[in-house]
């Protein structure tokens, strides 16, 4: 299918299924753990996967600082026509991710513990948060691969191969964190290793890409690296800002949490930031659907067919974003009970930070594609403040100033106003700013 001169409806269809697919999947990998996790250990159990998962979305952030950044590159070249110089995009891309993985392979490996501490880990939870994040520490190139491969498949036309490699994956994930956490009856340090296995398999699967007749990626010698680079990463850096995002809100959340609540609603704070992160990474899939055809018809020229595709994604997101809102409004309970073996301090505090958190999602959609958008159309400063506020600067002065008046209450409630507000500020200002605004 060609993206400068197919039908963009049926370009977006043809991409959206594998690329959602692709998000959930790699999703399933957390989602999976926590439930086995939860399952076994109780809140303790979603307390430490809490206290984890900032780590597992540092590997994220690397992978996709790279990927996206390499192949917003990648794709705005092949649309000029220049394919010696896309493939250099690509192999500068690569030996940055494998620098900047290396890097914090060393860091995390030697302070894991303390590491742990600073995102919230107390003496109860510390133990199991060990036994589960040592395993993914051991194995961080494994998991950082399949997500920065993802992104390169995808722009070379083979979406399907990226969706067939992360569902195989996380079957593979799913079996073995029910056979290793309860009958081998390895506990919590089953499921990592679960996710390790599953991984690994996920990534033979992607680079098999390298060895098909379609495959146009190769590596090839690249001059002045360090502008190279540079370019990568401030075109990728919004997306990964979003990303990085989470971990910060985490360590605000995990701390204002023990301040101000305790283990059984750190507890149900990781079955919701699981959660949360399979949304975002459902609304990131919407982005990177349209990301090959915007970058590739905004290098070509082509600025109706860019806006075009704008349109799909944002319609799409927000009635994602409302079927998500409902779910947590209608099953707060259920929720929690499908996440973990819950306590009755666990299902009592469930109801009220899910119903107030979940409002969050109707507007997180909106906000990911257009910083997926504005990047992909090279307008990296608008990309870069959008993704600043919404990981940095708005989360953390309603999670400092709402607790303060509404104690527990401001806590839960912080995210929701945040996403609210620079929601209205984007909207505001995307609105005006006509060549930016989708068809209608």
């Amino acid at each position: 299918m060609d993206f400068l001169k197919s039908d963009v409806k049926k370009i977006y269809k043809r991409y959206l299924l594998p690329t959602l697919g692709s998000a959930l999947a790699m999703s399933i990998y957390s989602i999976v753990d926590t439930m086995a996790v939860g399952q076994y250990a109780g809140p303790v159990g979603t307390a430490a996967i809490a206290v984890v998962n900032p780590v597992y979305v540092i590997m994220i952030v690397i992978a996709f600082l790279c990927a996206t950044g390499g192949s917003v590159r990648f794709g705005n070249t092949i649309g000029t026509g220049d394919g010696k110089k896309a493939n250099e995009y690509f192999s500068a891309a690569l030996t940055l991710c494998c620098v900047m993985t290396l890097a914090a392979w060393v860091v995390f490996r030697i302070w894991y513990r303390e590491i742990f501490a600073f995102f919230g880990a107390n003496e109860e939870v510390l133990p199991a948060a060990s036994e589960y994040g040592i395993w993914i520490i051991r194995f961080f190139p494994v998991i950082v691969a399949p997500d920065f491969l993802a992104s390169f498949l995808r722009m070379d036309g083979d979406p399907h191969r990226a969706l067939v490699a992360v569902v195989a994956g996380g079957g593979v994930n799913m079996f073995l964190d029910w056979l290793l956490v309860f009958p081998v009856g390895m506990g919590v340090k089953g499921a990592a290793v679960a996710t390790v296995i599953g991984t690994s398999v996920q990534c033979v699967i992607m680079l098999s890409h390298f060895r098909t007749e379609k495959n146009h990626l190769h590596l090839v010698k690249f001059s002045n690296p360090v502008k190279m680079m540079g370019k990568i990463v401030s075109t990728g850096i919004s997306a990964s800002v979003l990303d990085l995002g989470n971990v910060f809100l985490s360590f605000l959340m995990n701390n204002q949490i023990v301040k101000y609540g305790g283990t059984a609603v750190l507890g149900v704070y990781g079955v919701i930031n699981t959660i949360a992160i399979l949304f975002q990474a459902l609304f990131s899939g919407v982005g990177q659907t349209i990301q090959p055809g915007v970058s590739i018809n905004y290098g070509a020229g082509n600025h109706g067919r860019v806006l075009e595709f704008r349109k799909y994604a944002v319609r799409t997101v927000f009635f994602m974003g409302a079927a998500f809102t409902l779910l947590g409004e209608l099953f707060p309970v259920q929720i929690v009970r499908l996440f973990m073996k819950a306590t009755p301090e666990a299902e009592a505090v469930a109801p009220a930070f899910i119903r107030i958190y979940f409002i969050s999602f109707l507007f997180l959609g909106y906000l990911v594609v257009s910083i997926y958008y504005l990047q992909s159309v090279l307008q990296r400063t608008a990309s870069s403040v959008i993704a600043v506020c919404r990981a940095f600067v708005f989360p953390a002065a309603f999670l400092l100033i709402l607790p303060y008046f509404m104690k527990l209450t401001g806590v839960y409630a912080a995210v929701p106003a945040s996403e609210i507000l620079l929601f209205l500020c984007a909207a505001s200002w995307q609105r005006r700013k006509k060549k930016y605004r989708a068809v209608s």
